[in-house]
C-alpha cells in the first residue's frame, strides 16, 4: 500500500516555477494578511490568485471567500473532506498543486493532511470557498518539500469544499472468529489491532489472497473508485515486522479504493466489504510489492497481513 503520510497535502504535483531567478530571491518578503491575496473566479472553476511576491504569514490564516448553504457536517479534526484546491508558494507566486489539474477532487481525512491547512479548513461546510494562508511552522518546516517548496516558505491554498462526512470512530457490527489457519489478531490495552501472532496450524506459504471479516459491519457496500476512510496495521506475514500503522497516531486515512494506488490485495479484498467491518486480508506477494518489495521494510517476494477497519465510503 501506498502510505499516505500527515506532512504531505497530497502527492503534489512540483510544477517549475518560472520565478526562480537570483535577483527574486533576495527580495524579503512582506508580513502578509489575507487582504493581500485576491481570489477571482466561481466556485465550479478553477479561481485564479493574484498577489504580489513574495509574501510571508506569521501565523496562518483563513477566510471564507463564498459561504455554501452551511448545510450538513461541519469540518471538524476527525472529518473527511472531498475538495478542489490550488496551492500556490507565497515565496514566488508558483503553483506547486492543483486537483483541477488533475480533473478530480481529492478526498482525505483532515488528519493527513499538513497542519496550516487542517486549521484553514475547520469550520467550514460543503459549499464554502476558503482562503487559507499557511505559515511555514504550520507547512512543511523545518526541510521543505522539494524544489517547489523550500525551508520558510508560506503557502496559500484556495480551497472549494464538496462534501464534508464523519467516519466511525471504531469498527462496529457483529464478530466472528479467525480460522485456526490464519495468524491470531493481538489487541492492544484500547482494544485496537496491534499485531499479528502465528501458530502451528498457520499456512506458511500463502498462494491466494486471503479475506476474513473478523467484525461484520451493517454498512453500505465498499465499491471500487470509492474514496474510503480507514485505521489499519500491516505486517509481514505470517508474524513478521510491523511495516505500517495508523492506530497508534489515533488518526484514520482516506484514499481511492483504486488500482495504481494501492497494491492490488487491498483493491480486492476491500471491495464488496461493508462499512463498520474489520477485514483480515493475508496477501501473497504477487498481490502486494511483488519482486521489487517496498524497501527498506518490504524485502522482495514478501507475503503480508493487515487488519483493517473500514470507518466510512463516499
Amino acid at each position: 500500500m501506498r502510505r499516505l503520510v500527515a506532512g504531505l497535502v497530497l502527492p503534489l504535483l512540483l510544477v517549475a516555477s518560472g520565478c526562480g531567478e537570483e535577483a527574486e530571491e533576495t527580495v524579503q518578503p512582506q508580513d502578509a494578511t489575507l487582504a493581500d491575496i485576491s481570489v477571482s473566479g466561481p466556485t465550479d472553476e478553477k479561481p485564479t490568485i493574484e498577489f504580489k511576491a513574495p509574501l510571508s504569514f506569521d501565523s496562518t490564516e483563513s477566510k471564507i471567500l463564498d459561504e455554501g448553504a452551511g448545510e450538513g457536517d461541519t469540518v471538524g479534526p476527525g472529518s473527511s473532506v472531498t475538495v478542489d484546491y490550488v496551492g500556490v508558494n507565497a515565496r514566488d507566486g508558483a503553483e506547486f498543486d492543483s486537483s483541477w489539474e488533475r480533473g478530480k477532487p481529492a478526498t482525505f481525512a483532515l488528519g493527513q493532511v499538513i497542519v496550516g491547512l487542517a486549521k484553514g479548513l475547520e469550520g467550514a461546510h460543503a459549499g464554502d470557498r476558503v482562503l487559507v494562508g499557511v505559515a511555514s511552522k504550520d507547512g512543511y518546516d523545518p526541510t521543505g518539500n522539494g524544489a517547489a517548496i523550500l525551508k520558510g516558505d508560506s503557502l496559500v491554498f484556495v480551497v472549494d469544499v464538496r462534501k464534508v462526512s464523519s467516519p466511525l470512530s471504531e469498527a462496529q457490527g457483529k464478530p466472528a472468529d479467525l480460522p485456526a489457519t490464519v495468524p491470531t489478531l493481538t489487541l492492544d490495552d484500547e482494544g485496537s489491532p496491534e499485531k499479528f501472532t502465528a501458530t502451528q496450524s498457520v499456512d506458511q506459504d500463502p498462494k491466494e489472497l486471503g479475506v476474513y471479516t473478523v467484525i461484520e459491519g451493517t454498512g453500505p457496500e465498499v465499491q471500487t473508485g470509492q474514496s474510503i476512510t480507514v485505521e489499519y496495521v500491516g505486517q509481514l506475514y505470517p508474524d513478521g515486522k510491523v511495516f505500517d500503522e495508523s492506530w497508534s497516531n489515533d488518526q484514520s486515512i482516506s484514499f481511492p479504493l483504486e488500482q495504481g494506488g494501492l497494491i492490488e490485495g487491498w483493491v480486492q479484498g476491500l471491495a464488496g466489504q461493508r462499512v463498520g467491518s474489520r477485514v483480515i486480508l493475508v496477501i501473497p506477494s504477487d498481490l502486494g510489492y511483488g519482486e521489487q518489495g517496498s524497501p527498506p521494510t518490504i524485502p522482495a517476494n514478501a507475503d503480508l497481513i493487515f487488519a483493517i477497519d473500514i470507518l466510512q465510503a463516499t
